[in-house]
């Protein structure tokens, strides 16, 4: 029985520098930490609102012993606070767009809080996130070769279908200067929320994601979850 992998690394280059992505615009908000956009939806209308952050890149694998897939990981955060109907937000429409001609890609995995993959149905009052995995061109490896990305998503709202794009821009950070070297520890987690959905085409294999003990599990190093 296959295992869905996800390997969460952030980016460190050789020098001891890591990265973090960060809005262009609307940066006024934060999910688990990191910077994120805020956006009303409908915009001006106060029903409701989406966070956008990036998470860097990360490895995506099937099982253990297969050859990892760089993917970038972004997070989606939906609020339907005042719709008056449920709102949906399709997976399989969210783009990253890569600069200098690297084209756009569409998730190869995605998971969310509520039920429904790969749309997810977001009702009124509540609020739901979605964790998107996009597979970076062979001519990306990692942050390093990432400077910028667009995200492109949608939300289709009780009176009308709102798009938008999120540019990021990669940042540095500079590790303090110490005496003592800290090794990279790894841990394992459950996966981060219980419903996926995954590309077939991306994946044309047949995928069993697991549930209780054995669900997809998520390991990460040297930086908090």
């Amino acid at each position: 029985m296959r295992r869905l992998l996800l390997a969460l690394a952030l980016a460190v280059t050789g020098c001891g520098s890591s990265y973090y992505y960060q809005p262009a615009e609307q940066a006024n908000a934060s999910v688990s930490g990191y910077p994120a956009a805020r956006y009303d939806i409908p915009p001006g209308s106060g029903k409701g609102d989406v966070r956008v952050s990036s998470f860097g890149v990360t490895d995506v694998r099937l099982s253990e012993d297969e050859k990892p897939v760089r993917a970038l990981h972004v997070r989606f955060v939906v609020a339907n606070e005042d719709g008056t109907e449920p709102w949906t937000v399709d997976t399989r429409e969210l783009r990253v767009q890569f600069a200098d001609m690297a084209g756009e890609t569409a998730p190869a995995l995605a998971n969310a809080t509520h039920e429904g993959m790969p749309v997810v149905v977001v009702p009124r009052g509540e609020s739901t996130t979605i964790d998107a995995y996009f597979p970076l061109p062979e001519s990306l490896r990692g942050a390093r070769d990432l400077p910028q990305f667009d995200i492109v998503w949608r939300v289709h709202t009780d009176d009308r279908v709102v798009t938008q794009r999120t540019p990021f821009e990669r940042r540095t950070i500079e590790p303090p200067p110490s005496t003592v070297t800290y090794g990279y520890g790894y841990g394992w987690g459950g996966g981060a929320y219980p419903y996926w959905w995954y590309d077939p085409f991306f994946y044309p294999r047949s995928v069993v994601i697991q549930r209780g003990p054995a669900q997809p599990r998520v390991y990460y190093y040297g930086y908090p979850r």
